[in-house]
């Protein structure tokens, strides 16, 4: 569903080539997202007070709810666990 919205998935171990990782955890799924410009792109602020790994997590977690899916930030680096659906839903943009 990610792939369907626009977003390019890329093989999972390969922590340097833009896009979205998406890989099998204990909990769920993890979801994390590189940059085109890499780490340098993720802190930068196209926009007032909103950096793009946070426009990209709001992004991707509204594609994921609006799926039905319960969806969690894990930290400040902004990757998302996609939890089971017998999990309560607990959504953080």
């Amino acid at each position: 569903m990610l792939q369907h919205a626009g977003f390019r998935l890329v093989d999972a171990t390969d922590d340097e080539t833009p896009g979205m990782r998406v890989s099998k955890i204990p909990s769920g799924v993890l979801v994390r997202w590189t940059a085109l410009g890499g780490a340098s792109e993720i802190c930068g602020s196209p926009s007032p007070g909103r950096s793009t790994g946070s426009i990209v997590r709001t992004a991707v977690t509204a594609v994921l709810a609006g799926h039905g899916l319960s969806v969690m930030s894990t930290d400040a680096a902004g990757d998302l666990i996609v939890l089971p659906s017998d999990h309560i839903h607990f959504h953080t943009p």
